[in-house]
């Protein structure tokens, strides 16, 4: 790899994790101080897998943490006095990392120049440009999987065991996807050569199973990885109401200013394979064809799951699509020199464009790192350890976590860990988030025989000593809790508002 690739690679993730003031995503909050927390206890840290600080979720009861490796990654990043500064680092780092691996896997893949490949998929849209600039471990996830693909089309069997492993014992939530990778490949490999590649499935089975049992508390991050994968599709499917992050609603088209233009060169180069190949009797080298099939089955999977499932498919849909265009370029398009002036051109005009619209994006939806940093150190300050916090938000909990771990909060990541946990308390605050006022109920629906009142509710249900509500969002909470002479105001600025239950 060339020094150039290798500063390009970092200066490139410096901008994109130093151009706004704020963060892309408040989860990239959580996982720093995670880490930070394992680094604090030293060796003993290696084997700390209890998560106390959500007692009211399937993550604090079943103490286990899903991404174990990533935030044992994060760790050195976070003896850097400055935790926004150590963060934004420790941001970098994955990023360039992620470029530095999707350069490994387009190079096995024979996709030529695999540096100008891998920044091609960087800048294919704004809104996987976005995702990529976070501190969160799908950053490396994407790039391992992709690794993992590149490697089964290799033919190794140690490479494929260590990147699952890899992958595994990052993200443990993400062994599905490695499963569904091998499985589009395998049926690709014996549909094209008649050859089922069973040595390596052996090998990407062992390397889930050590990602899985190579951390604390195994079984327990097992029980967590089914209610976030399986118990959340079922949910979901059965029409829960309840609010989840962003990334877990399909792909939406009033966004597609984001994405539109690679979506469409894509759909354009699968269209003009599909006619050559048909009606002109195409053909693709033996070498090539279970890459080039497979890679645009799974673009097309992804694409699929990103439009009517969740829309963090779409990143997986961009590592393999670039895959097939590449491949197809270089086999069906014969790499003529007007289509590689076209694929040359078509970058230069979305590097500005994606970072443009990324930027916009960053600035409009991301947060302030500090807006709740004062109003989570006086509950610090003022509180006994283990004390708990009530937040109507339940997306807030990252922003409290990385400024106060002293205190315990009632919700964190997304609602399905608290529902699974108990469903009657994750009514009683999905109520409170949604507006009620005075009352909150333990069902999805309220009448007069079920109803609470809030001060109950939080005085009893959840143990709850502090209230903390964010403003603007929560100011109709805000206004009653005033008036009610359970709750005294503690603490008031302009982003938050600390109320102590009496």
């Amino acid at each position: 790899m060339s020094v150039v690739f290798w500063c390009a690679a970092i200066l490139t993730a410096v901008f994109l994790h130093f151009s706004s003031e704020k963060v892309p995503d408040p989860d990239v909050l959580y996982h720093f101080r995670h880490a930070e927390i394992y680094g604090r206890a030293g060796v003993a840290g290696l084997f700390f897998g209890d998560f106390p600080w959500l007692p009211y979720s399937v993550i604090g009861a079943y103490g286990a943490d899903l991404w174990y490796g990533f935030h044992l990654l994060v760790i050195p990043f976070t003896w850097i006095e400055d935790p926004v500064l150590g963060l934004r680092l420790a941001g970098v780092f994955t990023t360039a990392l992620f470029l530095f691996l999707i350069y490994r896997a387009y190079s096995l893949l024979a996709l030529r120049p695999a540096a100008f490949w891998a920044f091609f998929l960087l800048f294919s849209s704004a809104f996987l440009l976005h995702r990529i600039a976070m501190l969160r471990p799908h950053v490396l996830s994407l790039s391992l999987h992709v690794l993992l693909f590149a490697l089964l089309a290799a033919g190794g069997l140690w490479g494929v065991f260590l990147t699952a492993l890899a992958s595994t014992f990052l993200h443990l939530s993400l062994f599905v996807v490695s499963f569904l990778v091998f499985g589009i490949f395998a049926a690709t490999k014996w549909a094209a050569e008649k050859i089922f590649p069973w040595r390596q499935g052996l090998a990407l089975t062992g390397g889930i199973l050590a990602g899985w049992i190579l951390r604390p508390h195994p079984f327990g991050a097992a029980k967590i990885a089914y209610v976030q994968v399986f118990r959340f599709v079922l949910e979901k499917a059965g029409g829960l109401p309840l609010d989840f992050g962003s990334e877990l609603f399909p792909l939406s088209f009033n966004a597609r200013n984001n994405f539109w233009l690679f979506m469409a060169v894509w759909l354009g180069v699968l269209l003009f394979c599909l006619w050559k190949m048909l009606v002109r009797h195409a053909a693709i080298s033996d070498g090539a064809r279970t890459v080039f099939f497979s890679s645009a089955a799974l673009s097309t999977l992804f694409l699929l799951m990103s439009l009517g499932f969740a829309r963090r498919a779409f990143e997986f849909f961009s590592a393999f699509a670039v895959i097939f265009i590449g491949l197809a370029l270089a086999q069906v398009f014969a790499a003529g020199r007007r289509a590689w002036i076209a694929v040359v051109a078509l970058f230069i005009l979305l590097v500005p464009y994606s970072a443009a619209q990324r930027q916009r994006a960053a600035d409009s939806f991301g947060k302030d790192p500090h807006r709740f940093e004062s109003a989570a150190r006086w509950m610090a300050d003022h509180s006994r350890p283990g004390d708990i916090v009530f937040h109507a938000s339940w997306d807030l909990f990252p922003e409290l976590f990385f400024w106060n771990a002293k205190n315990f909060y009632v919700g964190g990541m997304d609602p399905i860990f608290q529902y699974a946990r108990d469903p009657r308390l994750a009514w009683e605050a999905h109520h409170l988030n949604r507006g009620m006022t005075e009352f909150t109920c333990p069902a999805r629906f309220c009448n007069e025989d079920n109803r609470r009142r809030t001060y109950r509710a939080l005085k009893t249900d959840f143990n709850a000593r502090y209230v903390l509500l964010a403003k603007p969002e929560d100011l109709g909470l805000y206004y009653y809790l005033q008036s009610d002479s359970g709750f005294e105001l503690m603490h008031d600025d302009q982003s938050a508002a600390v109320f102590e239950i009496q």
